[in-house]
């Protein structure tokens, strides 16, 4: 599951429901189902196969440090998938990804998605400015307190012009992805500069920096946000937008670092409508105005918060400055993307460069406007006019690119259906086995992400349902797909990769039941918390017989679970952003599938190295688990499949 924050507003909302004697997680503002007969359906007596001991074996296994936090791409993933594939195997369940090109008994359970990375080869990439010494005659006191220099008065004769060169991401970044732009491509462009204020055309308010300006052929300097893009951030900042699953609190187009959104363009959910409306339609991000108007490239004056990030030399290395472009080596290697998801753009865009302080203070050296007042004046969001700068000044950019190629792969076993008309549907279930790699050491020098609860949790949840439905007297009426999805930390990738791509018939699919994080819960890691709580998300948004049937098969469990709706709605729990948006299930349900998605929530551990093994509450999580078999059981079984009686 990927990140949410909760505010302090809402922590204390939680607090007083808690302590005013709500009960979290009552289902009564849900269409409540009628008390389910005592009597076990038959094709459920493996249900009790299903055990804490055997739970322990696998997870202690998927969150050791061998596997070195799951990262995507890493040997621990591939390993992890081997695991579970080994398994499937022994079970007798039929492969369920790709069975061409592949070699030995358990390639054809993995559906293999190809991963490119494309970073900057900082060592070649240059970046100059070349001015008269004077720019102009007009000097003044640039950002950092720095004297801009020029002639005073303006008499002296012009010298020979100087260029200054600056380091790639001390002085200088890519910011590839950003704004809406496109993927990081070389570039290698020189030409005079113009400023045109923040950059953007909004067609609605008749905005346009670039009216009576030319810069065919030429580079344009932008600073700043157009102030409903300010506000948005601020709020989002604010408000804990950067929200589990978007990581990205600003909209894609604006992204708060200037770089692109982690966890990727293709991951659904992230970002908040764009006040602005559609970009290409709407409006024009400074790039893509900029392409318009024939301009080369575009030069983004740093925020305050970039400026911070340069200044700190390992900042980079925790996928700090850049975005997409990078230029120290992280500690869990580049940030791959599939090329296959990413859509086109919806129009023309230049590439895009970041200034830091030095470079930014030699752009507005003798200008109109210096490089402090262009920044505060960015910081505040005021209207900067546009104008050319020194015909003299030129700047040339040059980014040298690399490419690596990698792998990755969603791992499908089938479990085919008794009934001859019903076997030929499915009904999925799902988890994710990638996590986030490593980390800063600890002061023990522990520095892997393991992810015991996000997402081992789910993936041993899943293995162990489909182990107990093999190895059991009985198959269901439907045919079930066992999926463990890659990348979902990156952006939903892997269900994305599955649901645009099925191995199956995409219509035959009746339901998806998703799985993320379901080891932690007690009472004091969760707001309402304890050894029957559980959440559910998504289950009445697009079937109500679906929602109906959660229900009533947790109300026959020997322990019913108290299930926590709240999740579903952002009203009462604000600071969890769209959580219907944010795993796996979303992806099925942008295509009309029903689906129910599972947790116990976040805990103090989340995305730490101190989410382990060892803290996992292993009855409870087996609890959980047997819940969910039978109600995977009993959504095959059923008569028809779960009727779609609500708009996606």
């Amino acid at each position: 599951m990927r990140r949410m924050v909760l505010s302090s507003t809402l922590l204390a909302v939680v607090s007083l429901m808690v302590s005013g004697g709500v009960r979290a997680g009552n289902s009564q503002s849900k269409p409540k189902a009628a008390k389910a007969a005592a009597a076990v359906p038959a094709g459920y007596g493996n249900v009790d196969s299903i055990s804490e001991e055997e739970m322990k074996i696998y997870l202690y296994f998927l969150a050791s440090d061998q596997l070195e936090g799951r990262n995507l791409p890493s040997r621990g993933l591939d390993t992890a998938a081997l695991y579970i594939a080994s398994h499937l195997a022994e079970w007798g369940l039929k492969p369920g990804g790709s069975a061409s090109k592949t070699t030995g008994p358990l390639q054809p359970y993995f559906m293999p998605m190809e991963l490119v990375s494309k970073s900057v080869l900082a060592e070649q990439s240059k970046a100059s400015i070349t001015a008269p010494p004077a720019a102009g005659g007009r000097g003044g006191r640039g950002m950092g307190g720095a004297v801009g220099g020029g002639a005073r008065g303006g008499a002296a004769t012009p010298a020979t012009p100087r260029t200054t060169d600056f380091e790639y991401t001390k002085d200088w970044s890519v910011s590839a992805g950003g704004r809406g732009g496109p993927p990081l491509e070389a570039l290698d462009v020189t030409g005079n500069l113009v400023f045109a204020g923040n950059g953007y055309v909004i067609h609605k308010t008749k905005i346009d920096p670039y009216e009576g300006l030319d810069v065919k052929g030429k580079i344009v300097v932008v600073a700043g946000l157009p102030a409903e893009l300010a506000a948005q951030q601020a709020a989002a900042a604010a408000g804990g937008g950067r929200g589990r699953g978007g990581q990205g609190g600003a909209d894609a187009a604006a992204p708060a670092a200037g770089g692109a959104a982690p966890g990727g363009a293709n991951g659904p959910g992230a970002a908040p409508v764009n006040p602005l409306g559609e970009a290409c339609t709407d409006f024009l991000t400074p790039e893509q105005a900029a392409a318009k108007h024939g301009a080369l490239a575009v030069v983004t004056i740093a925020n305050f918060q970039q400026l911070s990030v340069m200044a700190n030399p390992n900042a980079a290395a925790f996928g700090g400055f850049g975005g997409g472009g990078g230029g120290r080596a992280g500690l869990n290697g580049p940030n791959y993307q599939v090329p296959k998801l990413q859509q086109s753009a919806a129009c023309p865009s230049v590439p895009s460069i970041t200034a830091g302080l030095s470079m930014t203070n030699s752009i507005f050296q003798g200008e109109k406007l210096n490089a402090q007042q262009v920044f505060y004046g960015a910081g505040a969001n005021s209207k900067q006019d546009s104008f050319e700068l020194t015909a003299a000044k030129k700047i040339s950019l040059k980014v040298a690119v690399k490419s690596e190629v990698n792998h990755s792969q969603n791992i499908i076993g089938i479990l085919e259906g008794g009934d001859p008309v019903l076997k030929n549907e499915y009904v999925v279930i799902s988890a994710h086995p990638d996590h986030i790699g490593f980390a800063a050491p600890l002061p023990d020098g522990h520095n892997i992400n393991n992810g015991a609860d996000d997402d081992g949790s789910g993936t041993v949840a899943v293995l162990e349902i489909a182990e107990a439905i093999a190895m059991g007297p009985d198959k269901p009426r439907r045919s079930i797909l066992f999926v463990w999805h890659t990348a979902e930390e990156r952006g939903l990738l892997g269900s994305k990769w599955f649901t645009d791509h099925p191995t199956v018939p995409r219509d035959s699919i009746v339901t998806q039941i998703n799985i993320d994080q379901i080891g932690r819960g007690r009472a004091d890691e969760i707001p309402g918390g304890g050894p029957d709580y559980l959440a559910v998300v998504g289950s009445f948004r697009l079937s109500t017989e679906l929602g109906r049937e959660v229900v009533k098969v947790n109300l026959r469990q020997p322990s019913p679970f108290r299930l926590d709706y709240r999740l579903d709605d952002p009203i009462s729990w604000p600071g969890y952003n769209n959580i219907y948006g944010r795993s796996d299930h979303y992806n099925y349900a942008r295509y009309g599938i029903p689906i129910a998605f599972f947790s116990t929530g976040l805990h103090q551990d989340y995305h730490r190295v101190t989410d382990e093994a060892q803290y996992i509450d292993f009855p409870h999580l087996t609890n959980i688990t047997r819940y969910l078999h039978d109600l995977l059981l009993d959504v095959a079984n059923l008569d028809k499949r779960p009727l779609v009686d609500r708009k996606p």
